[in-house]
């Protein structure tokens, strides 16, 4: 009876209960609030599209020989759509801080009192990290695979690339390592719900590596330069996570210890 009397006060000051209603109600208030700041984001991203296009050209204009035209549209309306995923790829990482705040506000019920005062900490190295991973993209990975691919296939023809083609494949290989770069605080949360542990992440190591190719497969041009330049990295997060992790579980085993030793 002891027993139940001391673990039930835990658990409600840890907030660990929770009704699956008030969960859905949590995540359809932090759901409006992140989509409703992307959309007002949005909205004033739309009148700079142009600019934001030119800025994103950046990297392919270095890849294509001068005479070169480096983008091209078919179609009246292409532009106007590619103004907008623009504008919606900008407001996205503009509005980056607010949405991953809300994300991690939706997950803090499920931290005990203890665990909470990481939740502003988990925000901005999310943040940092996004930012990381986009950088990252932008500045070094896109241009390398944009001169591999380029100068193979300058070899038996001349580029005409559109700029629907080319915005789709930045913005999903930008997005792409920007989630990636996320990798470490995911695992780390769940280590910290008790979801997984650094045995298990080892354990399961040659799994993952498949599982991290099939992800960089999908996610970048069919390329080994591509795929490589996004599998690396996120291996690295992997085993990065799995260090901090380590240190983690040590860090509750010496509590644990000076609990019941009473040092």
């Amino acid at each position: 009876m002891n027993n139940e009397q001391t673990e039930e006060p835990k658990l409600l000051a840890g907030g660990k209960i929770m009704s699956l209603f008030e969960h859905l109600a949590e995540l359809r208030t932090r759901l409006v609030r992140a989509i409703s700041a992307i959309t007002l984001v949005f909205l004033g991203c739309i009148f700079y599209a142009t600019p934001i296009i030119n800025f994103l050209k950046k990297p392919l204009n270095a890849a294509l020989p001068l005479e070169e035209e480096t983008l091209h549209f078919t179609g009246p309306l292409e532009v106007l759509f590619a103004d907008m995923k623009v504008a919606f790829f900008a407001a996205l990482i503009l509005a980056s801080p607010y949405w991953l705040y809300q994300f991690w506000k939706f997950i803090e019920p499920a931290l005990y009192v203890s665990e909470r005062r990481y939740v502003l900490p988990f925000v901005w190295s999310s943040v940092l990290l996004f930012v990381a991973g986009i950088s990252f993209s932008f500045y070094l990975i896109i241009p390398m695979c944009l001169d591999f691919l380029l100068t193979l296939g300058m070899e038996v023809g001349q580029p005409m690339i559109t700029v629907s083609d080319y915005l789709s494949l930045l913005i999903i290989m930008v997005l792409g390592f920007g989630f990636v770069f996320e990798t470490p605080l995911i695992l780390v949360l769940l280590a910290s719900l008790d979801v997984i542990n650094s045995k298990m992440l080892s354990m399961y190591r040659k799994y993952v590596i498949v599982l991290i190719l099939i992800i960089a497969a999908l996610i970048t041009p069919p390329d080994p330069v591509s795929q490589l330049s996004m599998a690396i990295p996120l291996y690295i997060m992997y085993e990065i996570s799995i260090l901090i992790i380590r240190a983690m579980e040590r860090r509750k085993m010496v509590r644990k210890r000076a609990d019941e030793t009473g040092v």
